[in-house]
């Protein structure tokens, strides 16, 4: 997969020289406002075996050449998927970069006729909140934890 968005940015499916850039722009994000667990370290240390070799799909933001956002659907089973590992560089952050990355991975789910796309997040990350409302997620309860800074839980049913 490789789709040109504007400012010249691209879209491209996870390749494994970019899994240093991969860690990096979510560990900004992560130290910024959390700490990093365990499972960041497993699932950044080899993506291709915690995320797309269980059936998952890793998407990068280009731009000249270098990763400056990503963004995770981790399955969980057939019918549901959960939307992880999402980031942009704080020096792209409001040029669209985010709402392309979802953009890709809602239509990743159509692809795959999917249900519904899960994701848990914590309600100081506002402009995360803002583009998943956008998008159509709706907050449900939280009825697991798998990252002890998640405080809310998203759905989006996939028509």
């Amino acid at each position: 997969m490789n789709k040109i968005i504007k400012n010249n940015i691209q879209i491209i499916s996870y390749r494994e020289e970019f899994n240093r850039d991969f860690k990096e722009i979510n560990y900004e994000w992560i130290e910024k406002y959390f700490t990093i667990t365990e499972l960041d370290k497993k699932a950044f240390n080899n993506p291709k075996k915690e995320i797309l070799d269980k059936g998952g799909y890793i998407y990068l933001a280009i731009h000249n050449n270098t990763p400056i956002g990503s963004i995770a659907l981790e399955k969980i089973t057939n019918n549901k998927y959960a939307l992880t590992r999402m980031g942009v560089k704080s020096g792209y952050q409001g040029k669209e970069v985010g709402q392309s990355l979802m953009k890709i991975a809602i239509e990743k789910c159509n692809e795959l006729k999917l249900d519904i796309l899960v994701l848990y997040t914590n309600q100081v990350l506002i402009n995360a909140l803002n583009l998943y409302f956008k998008n159509g997620f709706k907050v449900v309860s939280l009825d697991y934890v798998p990252y002890e800074r998640a405080t809310i839980k998203m759905e989006l049913k996939i028509e």
